[in-house]
């Protein structure tokens, strides 16, 4: 019995295979790839770390020194004390960097990056880390530390903030006082700027008022002094001088007169009760000798006698 067959299926397995040898190939040269960018292929040590605390740490986090990838996290267990060993699994290659004064911490690549163990580079002269032996961990602040660090800072200008509104929206506070006046000032400015207006035009009266009298003042005056006999006024003027040296001379006179009957006055002054004293006897002799007259016969003495009239000495300054 004749078969026939179709030509474009003679070799088919062959062709199967040799596609899928092809694909193969093509997967193993990516895994290579991959294993060579990630160092899956190079030699490596293991170091350890101990925190605290776990949070923030994952497995197969990348370790990274000076912001270049050197390995990644491994392994994450609980010890004895209940802190946490992390295993990081670092390219042999990069262990002259890691020296015993190396640290790690746990930081953000950017500020919403991913987290990453970021690596210190050691002191030249310290000795390297030898694997399994233990790196310094600096503790860094989470976000919720962070927050509350950041919430005490910012309590102090809330409150603030919270004593400035209330002092704001205070009814009877001084601002709100402020404002009402202000909104009582704002209303009364117009009244106040029509009596400022009609001052105004009061005041320019008067001025001009006072601008005229003092106009017709000065043109009186101007006047009054055209009309002035200049030679006249030069003649008084010059008959002033001889006046004033007489007037002069007469105070003169007027001053020695003043002086010298003040002199006599004071000279007089103690004569005049010794005078008085005298004049008082002359009188009572002069009264007694009329009474003997009135008594005697030849001026008829069968009359009855007059009554005889004393005078007192009285007091020689009266």
């Amino acid at each position: 019995m004749i078969t026939q067959q179709d030509p474009r299926f003679r070799n088919l397995e062959r062709k199967i295979g040799l596609f899928t040898l092809l694909a193969l190939a093509g997967v193993a040269l990516v895994i290579l790839l991959v294993g060579i960018q990630k160092d899956l292929f190079s030699p490596k040590y293991t170091l350890t770390v101990t925190v605290d605390r776990g949070t923030g740490f994952t497995k197969g986090m990348p370790v990274k020194l000076s912001g270049f990838r050197i390995g990644r996290i491994t392994d994450m267990a609980l010890n004895e004390q209940a802190m946490v060993e992390i295993n990081l699994e670092i390219a042999k290659k990069y262990s002259k960097w890691i020296r015993s004064d190396s640290t790690v911490k746990l930081v953000k690549e950017g500020l919403v990056g991913d987290s990453i163990v970021e690596v210190s580079v050691g002191s030249l002269d310290k000795p390297e880390l030898k694997p399994d032996e233990s790196i310094t961990y600096l503790k860094t602040k989470g976000l919720d530390e962070l927050a509350d660090e950041i919430a005490e800072k910012v309590k102090p200008v809330l409150n603030e903030v919270r004593d400035i509104i209330g002092y704001v929206n205070d009814p009877n506070g001084d601002l709100k006082k402020t404002i009402r006046n202000l909104e009582l000032l704002t209303r009364h400015i117009e009244t106040t700027r029509s009596n400022a207006d009609t001052l105004l035009v009061s005041t320019t009266r008067n001025l001009e008022a006072i601008s005229n009298r003092t106009t017709t003042l000065l043109d009186t005056t101007t006047r009054k002094i055209d009309s002035l006999d200049v030679a006249k006024l030069n003649t008084t003027l010059d008959k002033l001088p001889p006046l004033l040296e007489k007037t002069d001379a007469a105070m003169a006179n007027i001053t020695a007169i003043s002086a010298e009957t003040k002199k006599l006055s004071q000279q007089a002054f103690p004569l005049i009760p010794g005078v008085l004293s005298r004049t008082e006897e002359l009188l009572f002799s002069t009264d007694r000798l009329m009474n003997t007259l009135n008594s005697s016969w030849l001026l008829g003495g069968s009359s009855a006698p007059a009554p005889v009239r004393s005078f007192k000495a009285g007091d020689s300054h009266d």
